[in-house]
């Protein structure tokens, strides 16, 4: 009696109960997958013929000894549910191929057949092509959340987040920087229909609102950077009369953020403190001149193209450099007066200080002087007599010839125009003044004359000849001029 259930090939009589392919064209003709696969032909039928599977549902699809007993039916319910439930979801998918496999046993088989067996080598590729790209990561493309490194959020307590439209857990403000930039993309949809230019003005606002993101990050950034919070919420004041007596504050640097963040208003800052920006070089150590504050000032507008520390190295290298540039015209200074060594810098810097000493004391006698109605020193050179009464004098220069010197430009009219003018000093100026001398030849004359002393200091007989337009006079007093100056000595003279 179990037999009778039974189904058998026509062709070679096999056992096809649970799975048989059926000619819909001849009665009768059943043949199994493998008579199937050969193209039987028997009496009338053709292997062209139509054909229809009949399954019972309890055949094994991969063999009972790869699969475990999984039949075509459950084969077909796990197809089913990984395409409804999703790859992953192994309780929902064992529930719906029924209550006999676990979620353990469906992903394993799943796995094992779908994905590393034959199957999946033959389906699956090794490197798929136009993969999707992953937007949410943080150093992913445009439209991510987080279009630079997020920002450490704000040290300010809640009734400076109040006032500040602060939201320290997105690290966010109320009011933004543009704050209506979402209109752009906010009513944009993409439709299959549409035409080359709809798709192209889309795209541009697209990238108009990255742009305005970025910029709304940026001033972020350089609010953060230059510590523009602290400042607004009043944080600067209070840290400077803490710190008064040596307050390490930046003076002088300004910077102007439009919308950074803060209530998206205007915040122009007129000094800015170096706290959280990382150690600064040498700033605090020194003090900062009125004219550095000035130029701290005029350059503000660099703050939002460098960083906070970046900005305070350039000042600090631009110190460098005038201090670099006032020890050049010194060396070239000591280099017009025959110094070539350093060690003779120092002997020349003592006679200096001397010379000056000597002129402080003789312009204090000379004051004396004139207060009391004295006449002014060097009338025997031509030049003006000093003021009388309480107006005074400005005092000698110590030369014997009785120079007067004088401070103002004004005083040089007749010779301020001329070539080497600039080039003169200002005792230098009132000696050619006085003497009606051009800068010109004056020069001339003092480099004659102090090479001849440094020839004369090596051993060397001078043979340098004076210019015919130096007379006696002119010839003694320049050489008392530079003799009093120290450029020679009184042996020379």
């Amino acid at each position: 009696m179990a037999d009778l259930g039974k189904k058998y090939c026509v062709n070679c009589l096999a056992d096809v109960t649970n799975l048989r392919l059926r000619c819909t064209e001849c009665s009768d003709i059943e043949l199994c997958p493998e008579c199937f696969s050969a193209g039987a032909e028997i009496g009338t039928h053709r292997r062209w013929h139509g054909y229809q599977q009949v399954d019972g549902g309890r055949f094994s699809l991969w063999g009972p000894e790869a699969e475990g007993g999984w039949t075509s039916r459950e084969e077909q319910s796990l197809l089913d549910a990984i395409e409804q439930y999703g790859f992953g979801n192994w309780e929902d998918m064992a529930a719906h191929v029924g209550a006999s496999r676990t979620p353990q046993e469906v992903m394993e088989h799943y796995v094992t057949m779908y994905i590393h067996g034959n199957l999946g080598k033959a389906c699956i590729p090794d490197s798929i092509p136009n993969r999707v790209t992953d937007h949410t990561c943080p150093s992913g493309g445009p439209l991510s959340p987080s279009l630079t490194t997020p920002l450490p959020p704000l040290d300010i307590s809640l009734v400076e987040q109040q006032q500040l439209g602060y939201m320290p857990l997105r690290d966010d403000y109320e009011i933004e920087y543009d704050q209506d930039a979402e209109k752009l993309i906010s009513g944009l949809s993409v439709n299959y229909d549409d035409e080359d230019v709809e798709i192209e003005m889309k795209r541009a606002h697209v990238d108009m609102y990255v742009r305005k993101l970025r910029e709304r990050q940026r001033r972020k950034n350089i609010a953060r950077d230059y510590n523009l919070v602290p400042v607004f919420l009043g944080r600067d004041k209070k840290d400077k009369e803490k710190d008064k007596p040596g307050g390490t504050g930046v003076v002088g640097a300004s910077v102007t953020v439009s919308g950074a963040g803060v209530g998206g208003g205007v915040i122009g800052l007129g000094s800015m403190t170096a706290a959280g920006s990382g150690p600064i070089p040498n700033t605090s150590k020194r003090k900062i001149t009125k004219e550095e504050k000035e130029q701290r000032v005029r350059l503000r507008a660099l703050c939002q193209f460098m960083a906070h520390r970046e900005f305070e190295e350039f000042f600090e290298n631009m110190h460098k450099e005038r201090m670099l540039r006032i020890k050049v015209r010194e060396l070239q200074r000591y280099r017009r007066n025959g110094i070539t060594r350093l060690e003779e810098s120092a002997e020349y810097e003592a006679a200096r200080h001397k010379r000056e000493k000597r002129k402080e004391n003789k312009s204090v006698v000379n004051s004396k002087r004139g207060s009391s109605g004295a006449a002014g020193l060097g009338s025997s050179m031509g030049l003006g007599g000093g003021a009388g009464g309480g107006g005074g004098v400005a005092g000698g220069l110590g030369v014997g010839s009785g120079i007067k010197e004088e401070g103002k430009d004004g005083e040089f009219a007749a010779i301020e125009n001329l070539t080497g003018f600039e080039l003169l000093s200002d005792r230098e100026k009132v000696l050619c003044n006085s003497l009606n001398l051009s800068p010109t030849r004056y020069l001339t004359v003092k480099t004659i004359i102090i090479k001849d002393h440094l020839q004369k200091r090596q051993g060397i007989p001078a043979k340098s000849r004076l210019p015919s337009y130096l007379d006696k006079v002119l010839k003694k007093r320049i050489l008392s001029f530079l003799t009093e100056s120290g450029w020679i000595s009184r042996d020379a003279s």
